[in-house]
């Protein structure tokens, strides 16, 4: 099976993300696939520096701090899980910091990954998140195996887990 890493950037732990988040982590285990949340609110990952030196020291950021390990999980994964609850019409900012600073290691990083988005909001404002992220993976050739946009979708999370394999 696969293994699963969901990037949360809610900065609620009980919230509507992490409600359907539980259930796509219920669907996914169900049939076997390995699946790892790193809650991005209690990590302390600082802001891409623009500084290059990623790109001279092999994929490797200057910044010691907790994006090591996002970046390990990272290049373990075979499917990236993008959960956020919606901000401005987009995703938080914990998260657009953590896709920024994956540009350490994307370019080394093995260049068809799977990748589905879990977004909540009021109303249906997602055009800008769904232009974001089309554009983002487009660019890396990653294949989009769904997305759950709203609360209240528990069940189409789920579905969407356990159509992983």
């Amino acid at each position: 099976m696969k293994k699963i890493l969901i990037l949360n950037g809610s900065p609620r732990k009980n919230g509507k993300t992490a409600s359907l988040v539980k259930s796509f982590v219920e669907g996914a285990e169900s049939v076997g696939n390995e699946v790892k949340e790193l809650y991005l609110q209690g990590m302390n990952i600082g802001g891409c520096l623009a500084c290059e030196g990623c790109q001279r020291n092999g994929g490797t950021c200057v910044q010691k701090d907790d994006m090591q390990i996002v970046s390990e999980d990272f290049l373990r994964a075979d499917v990236v899980v993008f959960a956020s609850p919606q901000y401005w019409g987009t995703i938080t900012g914990q998260l657009k910091i953590v896709i920024d600073r994956l540009y350490a290691v994307l370019f080394g990083a093995p260049k068809v990954k799977e990748f589905a988005v879990i977004m909540t909001a009021r109303g249906n404002m997602y055009d800008m998140t769904e232009d974001f992220f089309s554009i983002f993976t487009r660019f890396l050739d990653w294949k989009n195996i769904g997305n759950i946009l709203g609360a209240g979708k528990e069940a189409q999370a789920q579905d969407l887990g356990a159509s992983i394999r």
